[in-house]
């Protein structure tokens, strides 16, 4: 599938957006909060434990969006019942979160971001500190292709945005960047599924070859609507450890 150039990039706003391919048929996409095809507890548990005896471990998101699945992930760790008896979480911060829309991470840098009330019930059911992690705000998001409408706006506080990095990156090119020493995590959630079956393996593939024994890749269930990605992880060197998440072997 192409996209038409009029739309600059796929990428996941909170809520919806909506777009049109090369042959006119509209498609959409969306994110959310603490999205339900991992469980966040039992990988940041995992994580947490596999990780432990590393100085270091690199947090990788590609088509970070609104920042909705980098705050999950922050929040997930820090709130985890391991993290709360011996704390260590900071290893895993900075975050690196890339996109290729410009205006979504201009929206990502700037700490708001929309919400609805079944976000707000979610972030609210794992921490019982929500007013450390955010705040609401008056703010007005207009976000280009977004549909929704009355949605909530927080103003996320330090104690996330000190501990993740947005910036515009290509995902083809940045995975080629990672300096990896078996402590890396790399979440592409939700992104491989809108693209073509050789696209998905050849960046499975780029995977294999910069990710080191041990280091993790995490997916979503969208990229696994189309093709059989389970073999393909398998052929390049991956095992699935947990439902969605890879390990290099």
């Amino acid at each position: 599938m192409k996209i038409n150039p009029i739309v600059n990039s796929l990428n996941f706003q909170s809520t919806s957006r909506r777009y049109t391919d090369s042959n006119g048929n509209p498609f959409g996409c969306f994110t959310m909060f603490f999205r339900d095809d991992i469980d966040w507890e039992k990988l940041s548990e995992f994580e947490l434990e596999h990780f432990k005896k590393k100085d270091e471990v690199n947090v990788v998101m590609f088509a970070s969006s609104d920042g909705s699945e980098a705050y999950s992930k922050i929040i997930s760790l820090l709130e985890n019942p391991i993290e709360q008896k011996k704390p260590q979480a900071k290893k895993f911060f900075p975050i690196h979160a890339f996109d290729v829309d410009d205006e979504i991470v201009k929206t990502a840098k700037s700490g708001y971001i929309k919400a609805t009330s079944f976000d707000i019930v979610e972030i609210i059911s794992r921490t019982n500190k929500y007013t450390d992690y955010f705040q609401k705000s008056e703010e007005k998001l207009n976000i280009t292709n977004d549909i929704t409408q009355g949605n909530l706006v927080l103003k996320a506080k330090a104690a996330l945005t000190d501990r993740v990095k947005f910036n515009k990156g290509d995902m083809f090119k940045e995975i080629r960047k990672i300096k990896d020493n078996s402590n890396t995590i790399l979440m592409c959630r939700n992104i491989l599924g809108y693209f073509l079956n050789d696209k998905i393996e050849e960046f499975i593939k780029l995977a294999s070859e910069f990710l080191k024994k041990d280091s993790l890749f995490v997916i979503g269930d969208y990229d696994k609507n189309f093709m059989d990605i389970g073999s393909v992880f398998k052929n390049y060197g991956f095992k699935e450890v947990l439902k969605n998440v890879f390990k290099k072997i």
